[in-house]
């Protein structure tokens, strides 16, 4: 069960495009790949239960999602929140899915994802769910080869029952470009944005609160 926790959804999303590469694997073995956008899930109590419904079927559950001010998007933690709550206390024998997770964010630096996989690990737990390993892109999700190697190498992993391995999260963790060319690139783009929308370069220096 692939989640989707992107405002996007599940066709134009990054998201999206970066789990079906870790699914990609999935698709010369047994599995059936279902996939659901968290924001319509929680928009009802028919979607709501539906999704508690396929949780509580799945084997594997794929949470992706893009980072948003240090954490997810408010629809994604809602749906964690009902989900939680749907799980515990739960005295069934039932099987434990296993729980992975990719968040993507804007910065080079992959690090920023940190708080929001902390959050997906906690939720995890309170879920009742094995862990299976997190995937921390930096860049947008920018998809290099070494990236798309390494999405599919997880989706490997993942589809044999294994959680994914240290080295290819590391392997994702890489900063995709140089950290001063980011900058660079990032500062032109918003001074052609500047001057597009008639803002000066006075008034995009200006510091009001200094």
């Amino acid at each position: 069960l692939v989640l989707i926790g992107s405002p996007r959804g599940l066709e134009k999303s990054s998201s999206a495009s970066l789990s079906r590469s870790i699914t990609e694997p999935f698709d010369e073995t047994e599995w059936t790949i279902d996939r659901i956008h968290l924001h319509q899930a929680v928009q009802s109590e028919e979607a709501t239960a539906d999704l508690n419904a396929q949780v509580d079927a799945a084997e594997l559950i794929l949470f992706a999602a893009p980072l948003y001010v240090d954490s997810l998007p408010a629809p994604a933690i809602r749906a964690f929140e009902q989900i939680a709550t749907h799980r515990t206390g739960r005295t069934d024998a039932q099987k434990v899915p296993r729980f992975a997770v990719l968040v993507n964010c804007g910065f080079v630096e992959p690090q920023h994802n940190r708080t929001a996989v902390g959050i997906c690990r906690r939720f995890s737990e309170v879920a009742g769910f094995e862990w299976s390993g997190d995937l921390m892109l930096g860049a947008a999700g920018a998809r290099t080869g070494r990236v798309l190697r390494a999405l599919r190498e997880a989706g490997q992993a993942l589809s044999k029952g294994f959680p994914i391995l240290p080295e290819v999260r590391k392997r994702v963790r890489r900063p995709v470009i140089p950290r001063l060319a980011y900058i660079l690139v990032g500062n032109l783009m918003w001074r052609r944005m500047a001057k597009r929308l008639g803002v000066s370069k006075s008034e995009l220096l200006a510091q009001p609160y200094l």
